[in-house]
């Protein structure tokens, strides 16, 4: 039988040491932002119920998750979703707190990757929700901390957030009148701007104003002049009501200085049961699929029988890093060497003091000088202390 021990289960991996380092650096960085405009963390359990996600199952199929039982035989999933346990948790220990919430948390979440060579089944995320306000000042408030992610964690360029409402697409689809599955068959293709798929399936809509504008839906891609094209090729009172509230929002987020950063993107229909409003991806010029998702929800927390508007937004972490400095790996400043065991504890004194004075001091466990110098040059460490009665300090040449 084939044995499992050396290698990591498919859609997961090992982080090495800058891997590492470049992850801490942009979940650091999204902390700070976080904290900065009053949200605060909140943790929900790796392990959850699968009833939690019961109800979700529309836009988190349960082929997705990784399942197991507890020792009473009830059926538990690792956490595939980080917004679902906050609403959880919203709608149970937090029913008394003011309104609206402000939330962030910083945890894995686990989805099956489903054979798809090089996607991650361990995706560490990093997201906020702003519960308990419906109003464009909060769409307005998480797309603003969307875009400063983005560019803090860029370092001032080189990234994109695409926005839509969802509004438009559904007032076109319940203007088309198809049955569900046709409905998903079109979604599907509009998200993966399919024309000529997209085309075939539309055409059993003859003379139909909807079925006209969905053909043009995944190319009102741009920037303000796809507001006239969408109003032209639709005029729904609905659709105008979605078109007129996206407007708004992308006016006023160029007026806080985001300019091309911001592109509008009608095609971007993802997950349309669980979204209500605003809907958004973030992306970096050097990865090829999206580092940040969010939009409106407000109907998720009904699931939990506590209904609030809801909206916020998750940064996949381990894709984000790719976009961070590499640095070279962390060397040590200092080799301490004790002389001899009676000054150990003198050693290990005199390596704090380095310590604190802000040098990176690391531990010589050798017992001989001259392969602790040896071990220095292979290390790229800059000195060698020896202490002694005395302390001899070395020169390691580069």
């Amino acid at each position: 039988m084939k044995r499992y021990d050396k290698v990591t289960p498919e859609g997961t991996k090992d982080y090495l040491f800058d891997e590492c380092s470049r992850r801490s650096r942009v979940t650091g960085i999204l902390k700070d932002i976080f904290k900065a405009r009053g949200y605060r963390r909140v943790m929900t359990p790796t392990i959850e119920f699968y009833d939690v996600f019961g109800a979700s199952a529309a836009y988190l199929p349960q082929e997705n998750m990784y399942k197991l039982m507890d020792q009473k035989g009830r059926l538990m999933v690792l956490c595939p979703d980080g917004t679902i346990p906050i609403a959880r948790l919203c709608a149970t220990r937090l029913t008394q707190m003011e309104m609206p919430l402000r939330l962030y948390y910083s945890h894995n979440v686990y989805r099956m990757a489903n054979g798809l060579r090089g996607r991650s089944s361990e995706i560490y995320q990093c997201g906020v929700e702003l519960i308990g306000s419906g109003s464009v000042r909060s769409d307005l408030e998480i797309l603003e901390m969307a875009a400063s992610s983005l560019e803090n964690i860029s370092g001032g360029s080189g990234y994109r957030l695409e926005i839509c409402h969802i509004g438009y697409f559904k007032a076109l689809m319940d203007s088309l009148g198809a049955d569900e599955e046709t409905r998903e068959e079109i979604r599907y293709h509009i998200e993966q701007k399919n024309f000529a798929s997209l085309n075939d399936l539309l055409e059993q809509f003859p003379d139909n104003k909807a079925a006209v504008a969905l053909k043009y839906l995944p190319r009102l891609f741009g920037g303000e002049e796809v507001f006239e094209q969408a109003y032209a090729l639709f005029d729904d009172e609905n659709a105008r009501q979605s078109l007129n509230y996206l407007q708004t929002i992308y006016s006023s987020l160029q007026q806080l200085g985001l300019g091309d950063n911001v592109i509008i993107d009608l095609g971007l229909v993802n997950q349309a049961e669980y979204y209500t409003g605003i809907i958004f991806r973030g992306y970096f010029n050097e990865v090829g699929e999206p580092v940040l998702s969010g939009g409106r929800y407000d109907n998720l927390l009904s699931d939990f029988g506590a209904a609030q508007p809801a909206t916020g937004f998750a940064v996949n972490v381990d894709l984000a890093s790719n976009v961070v400095e590499k640095h070279p790996p962390l060397t040590a400043d200092v080799l301490v060497m004790a002389a001899s065991d009676e000054y150990l504890v003198k050693a290990v004194l005199y390596r704090k003091q380095l310590i604190a004075r802000g040098q990176v001091a690391e531990n010589c466990v050798l017992d001989d000088r001259e392969a602790a110098i040896a071990y220095a040059e292979r290390c790229g460490i800059g000195q060698v202390h020896i202490i002694g009665k005395t302390t001899e300090i070395i020169d390691i040449e580069s």
